[in-house]
């Protein structure tokens, strides 16, 4: 059998620790004092624990669970009995008569549902009009706001006026309780002693907390005899809830030494990288500063290098303009030069010409005094 998935919203003996072990219990034990000799339906009954113990004083007692898987588990572990009947079922529609049962025990389960209406009505529906239901369940104030807790497991939560206007529409008298795990202090008489008391008050007139859980008595009629208990008190004599905390105590203190020491570790470790870093700064420093002198010299051979290339580049700017101005004397002495030339040219060819004509006249003359030419 594989055993039951422990969330945390089923309880299941030695799992959830001691604070839930005592909510659990305290609620049963209360509903065994209506549960003695009756007919008795506890409504998802989960682990079967809560109905082992109704059983133990119940007539009869029929817990219906909807996990079939905790149904097998319940019914294959130490709490099932003769008079103790593990069924699967809904709890919003179940396989019972009208009136058929004695008190109807119903932890936990509301705030599960989405059909609270139809859920509280089948509660109503299924005890005798002389029975009482008997409804747990949280107290939104206290165990969600309070907190800024959400649930994923909660469909829907209840504040106190909310919870009783709709216990009110189907119960026409409702006992409403608190249920609140609370720190204490126990005297008990070693040798004998009578009877049982229990001293309620708040520590140096403080407000008393508000309580987690809420728990309520319903009934169709009215019977003095089933007053709810001005107060009741669970004592876990083997103080296992004070030996949780000191184990847990015992935890924390390991954590917080070890966590001390790797704190420590780490701050050596942080003082090591300061210096460090400290020696990379310094190395650093002094790199910059070097490389700041290589910059400042090598700005001065650059300044110096600027300001001979600007010298240079004066002289050289001095000498093309001077050569400049010669080569545009020279041009302008080669075109007077040309024109001079061009006239010269033009005297030469005029003067050709005019001795072309002298030769030509000269001859013609000679020609004529010869009398080559014909007359």
């Amino acid at each position: 059998m594989n055993p039951l998935e422990f969330t945390g919203e089923r309880y299941i003996p030695g799992q959830g620790g001691a604070q839930m072990a005592y909510e659990h219990l305290h609620r049963y034990l209360l509903a065994m004092r209506w549960a003695k000799g009756k007919l008795v339906l506890d409504v998802a009954t989960g682990s079967g624990y809560g109905a082992g113990l109704l059983a133990s004083v119940a007539r009869c007692v029929c817990a219906i669970e909807l996990d079939w898987n905790a149904v097998i588990h319940a019914d294959r572990t130490g709490f099932s009995s003769a008079n103790l009947f593990f069924v699967q079922g809904d709890a919003t529609r179940m396989p019972l008569l009208t009136g058929s049962v004695d008190l109807v025990v119903a932890m936990e389960i509301l705030e599960h549902v989405a059909e609270q209406e139809t859920l509280v009505c089948e509660l109503a529906r299924v005890v005798r009009p002389d029975g009482a239901v008997l409804i747990s369940t949280p107290n939104k104030a206290s165990y969600s706001d309070a907190r800024n807790y959400k649930n994923p497991f909660h469909v829907h939560e209840f504040y106190r006026d909310e919870f009783i206007a709709l216990l009110g529409r189907h119960f026409p008298h409702v006992r409403l309780m608190h249920q609140q795990v609370r720190a204490g202090s126990l005297v008990f008489c070693a040798a004998g002693g009578q009877g049982q008391e229990i001293v309620s008050e708040p520590l140096d007139g403080r407000t008393p907390t508000e309580a987690t859980y809420f728990l309520a008595l319903c009934r169709h009629r009215d019977g003095l005899e089933d007053c709810v208990p001005a107060l009741s008190a669970y004592l876990d004599t083997s103080d296992a809830l004070q030996q949780e905390w000191q184990d847990e105590i015992v935890r924390l203190n390991g954590e917080i030494e070890a966590l001390g020491a790797t704190v420590r570790r780490e701050l050596d470790e942080v003082q090591e990288r300061d210096q460090t870093i400290r020696k990379l700064q310094h190395e650093k420093e002094a790199e910059v500063v070097e490389r700041d002198q290589t910059i400042r010299s090598l700005q001065h051979e650059m300044e110096t290098e600027i300001a001979r290339r600007d010298e240079a580049l004066k002289h050289l700017r001095e000498e093309f303009e001077g050569r400049t101005r010669w080569a545009m004397d020279l041009q302008e002495e080669v075109r007077s030069r040309d024109a001079r030339i061009n006239e010269r040219d033009r005297e030469i060819h005029r003067l050709g010409d005019e001795l072309a004509r002298i030769r030509h006249a000269f001859v013609y003359r000679i020609l004529c005094r010869l009398r080559l030419l014909p007359r």
